[in-house]
């Protein structure tokens, strides 16, 4: 009978472990899917331009991106922070987006800059989207 009490109190401890672990776990997913959502919704403005070159156009960006070379890495040193959408896949979409300087430019939809990643993490496709007038306006 007191065997059968201890391997009772072991696997009680044995799942208060394993719940305690689950909640931390939970608790860094939630934090880090916080943190996450925090930087896909930061729009560039003048004061922050879309690249961290604040000189740098759209289009000389593109210059910078070798399809099939160009890593993931290189694309945050040259270009800086993106809003990033990652797929279940394991491909990630980088976009970079131009701030409006002008008021008058509000009825335009940005300029961007788009850049698909394989999972393996090399640039595989890109597009440039100019400026244009915003549908329905």
């Amino acid at each position: 009978m007191a065997t059968h009490r201890t391997k009772h109190v072991t696997h009680v401890k044995h799942v208060t472990r394993v719940t305690r672990v689950t909640r931390i776990a939970s608790l860094c997913s939630l934090a880090l899917w916080l943190a996450g959502c925090a930087n896909v919704f930061r729009a560039p403005t003048p004061e922050r331009p879309p690249f961290r070159d604040a000189n740098l156009s759209m289009q000389a960006a593109s210059d910078t991106i070798k399809l099939g070379k160009t890593t993931q890495a290189d694309v945050l040193t040259t270009l800086g922070p993106a809003t990033v959408v990652k797929f279940d896949s394991g491909f990630e979409v980088w976009v970079y987006r131009a701030h409006m300087p002008r008021p008058a430019d509000a009825e335009k939809a940005p300029a961007e800059f788009v850049i698909l990643f394989t999972p393996q993490g090399i640039a595989s496709k890109m597009r440039l989207r100019p400026q244009y007038a915003k549908v329905g306006e």
